[in-house]
């Protein structure tokens, strides 16, 4: 059975989902749908919710006044994220898995 996005989105807690603003240039702001994946320490990692999903770290030094966004394009990235976020199953066993599947739904819709 099949789990469409807006049925999920539902059930997800407001604090894993969020809408990112980038500004592409002075004029133009573009707004992303995204839910958290990952969380360490000061970073989060976030999924876009667009057609083509792209990876987004949010990063908040506590010495920085504004926190640093990038996509990454590095999966490599992702996988080093996930890791110290413990989601590899090795650090917390069936979160970790749980996070894994709900990544696998996120990148084969």
């Amino acid at each position: 059975m099949s789990l469409d996005l807006a049925s999920f989105l539902h059930h997800t807690p407001e604090n894993e989902k969020t809408t990112v603003f980038i500004h592409v240039d002075e004029d133009e702001i573009a707004s992303y749908d995204a839910l958290l994946v990952a969380q360490t320490r000061f970073r989060k990692l976030f999924i876009t919710l667009e057609p083509k999903r792209r990876y987004l770290t949010h990063t908040h030094q506590p010495d920085e006044e504004e926190p640093e966004i990038d996509f990454l394009t590095d999966y490599e990235e992702v996988e080093a994220l996930l890791e110290d976020a413990g989601l590899d199953g090795i650090h917390d066993g069936e979160q970790g898995i749980l996070y894994h599947n709900l990544l696998f739904l996120l990148m084969n819709p």
